[in-house]
């Protein structure tokens, strides 16, 4: 299990985020946000964080946004380029909230 969110290569939107307030963005800022569920891969990383955990989906960017546990730094806001596999593993494993 990878748990080394720096391979993702992600764009840092905000670091040592309070986890109420990355859902809010994502909630705000995408067309599609899901809950994930506890040990979710997205591109071969696990997503670590306190459970629920939600990310979103800008489909016509094809970006996907989500917050990660960095241990001993703090909770950050990431933004990743996403394809429609991913797109796919997401909405197949995910559940959809209305946002």
């Amino acid at each position: 299990m990878n748990r080394c969110v720096n391979k993702l290569r992600a764009e840092i939107l905000e670091e040592e985020i309070f986890p109420e307030a990355a859902v809010e963005y994502i909630k705000s800022n995408t067309s599609e946000v899901y809950e994930i569920p506890e040990g979710f891969t997205l591109k071969g990383i696990t997503i670590l964080g306190e459970s629920p955990l939600y990310l979103g989906l800008k489909v016509k960017k094809k970006e996907i946004i989500f917050y990660f546990k960095k241990p001993c730094f703090g909770t950050y806001l990431m933004k990743i380029k996403g394809n429609e596999d991913d797109f796919a593993k997401i909405r197949a494993e995910g559940k959809r909230i209305e946002n």
